[in-house]
């Protein structure tokens, strides 16, 4: 893994595709809508590991609700508690929703995915005057039986805030009660990612555009640098992240 990562202009390549196009660490989205590409930040890695926000244990292992052992785990609402670690993220984040989502043709919305994602699309909307919208796990079973809690209209252009994606499972759901709804979700935009393999092949299947300020590539690199892992260690978690459930 390089230091550096060159952000290039994929304008005329994206003209080929109308749908999605992914890599590691940009996404290029259908040239009608928008074409931008995000670079995983070793600033935000660094403050992630600073606060304990990532953690790793390669020989006790986290348990995952659905069983998965995991030699990382990431916590990213201790981000709310460290002042200058949430104001780099929403400054990141709000910059990249100003840059390539706002403009005199677009009205967007933010939304946040139950629960992490809720305070900081507040925050993101807060800082750029835009509404606010919110998507429940599930539809409630009593009052409005409301399964978005927010107003907006049809067609409606909504940019989706998660805090981290792992499965993917939460954000593709939210995306799905959003598009029944009738809302355009221009942009899944994370915290963090692990970038398992199954979850980008479930976005690029369900034309979902996902871009994300850091990802474990980004936090193994720093990681290694600042001693915190070894290059063994850094094998033994690109391992797990190939195959999750039988890494060890």
């Amino acid at each position: 893994m390089g230091k550096d990562r060159v952000s290039a202009e994929f304008n005329s390549f994206a003209n080929l595709f109308s749908t999605y196009y992914y890599s590691n660490n940009m996404i290029v989205t259908n040239p009608e809508s928008v074409t931008m590409t995000v670079i995983p930040s070793r600033k935000i890695a660094k403050f992630l590991l600073e606060i304990g926000a990532i953690k790793f244990n390669i020989h006790n292992p986290f348990i995952w609700t659905s069983g998965i052992q995991s030699p990382i785990y990431c916590d990213n609402r201790i981000i709310n508690s460290k002042v200058h670690v949430r104001d780099a993220v929403i400054a990141e984040l709000s910059g990249i929703v100003a840059k390539n989502f706002l403009s005199d043709k677009n009205d967007i919305i933010i939304a946040g995915v139950v629960t992490g994602g809720i305070t900081y699309g507040v925050l993101i909307a807060d800082r750029l005057k835009l509404p606010f919208i919110y998507v429940r796990a599930e539809r409630k079973e009593h009052g409005l039986k409301k399964i978005i809690e927010g107003d907006f209209n049809p067609g409606a252009k909504v940019v989706l805030i998660e805090d981290h994606i792992s499965t993917g499972i939460s954000s593709r759901r939210a995306v799905e009660s959003l598009r029944a709804e009738g809302a355009e979700v221009v942009c899944l935009l994370s915290i963090m990612t692990y970038g398992f393999k199954t979850t980008q092949e479930e976005y690029k299947k369900e034309n979902i555009p996902h871009a994300s300020i850091c990802d474990l590539d980004t936090v193994l690199e720093v990681a290694e640098e600042e001693g915190i892992l070894s290059p063994d260690d850094v094998k033994t978690i690109l391992r797990f992240r190939e195959s999750p459930k039988d890494w060890k």
